[in-house]
């Protein structure tokens, strides 16, 4: 190989490995911690992005369960009119609050400042990797 073709192996090299460097990391999942996933809990709430909300905090065998006999869309109408608001108020009145855990470290629950929608508390789950709303 002459001197000039290893110069420019050499320098390709370097260049992908900046490009490479400089590529952002890939973003991690806000469910993995408590957090990360109140706050997009609530900014998916106030985003009015219901059937996001519901496919993203409702526990997967949850959710397969709950949308056997209703559409998700449909059930999106019914929690933004029903749910969500109320939901929304508990999510932003423990954003900075300390959870309780089981044993396991997979049950966290908050207890709410004051009653909302005749709850005290508000319950998540880690179901594998990721914290979803028990309710």
């Amino acid at each position: 190989m002459s001197a000039a073709r290893a110069s420019v192996a050499v320098l390709l090299c370097f260049l992908l490995l900046s490009i490479l460097a400089a590529a952002p990391a890939p973003k991690a999942n806000p469910r993995a911690q408590l957090k990360t996933a109140i706050p997009e809990a609530i900014r998916l709430l106030e985003a009015r992005e219901y059937t996001t909300f519901l496919k993203t905090f409702v526990a997967p065998d949850d959710l397969k369960k709950i949308t056997k006999d209703e559409p998700l869309d449909e059930l999106a109408m019914f929690f933004a009119e029903k749910k969500a608001p109320q939901l929304l108020k508990a999510l932003k009145s423990i954003e900075d609050a300390k959870p309780m855990f089981d044993d396991s470290g997979t049950k966290a629950m908050y207890q709410l400042g004051e009653e909302i929608a005749k709850k005290k508390t508000i319950t998540w789950v880690k179901v594998d990797n990721y914290w979803y709303i028990r309710d």
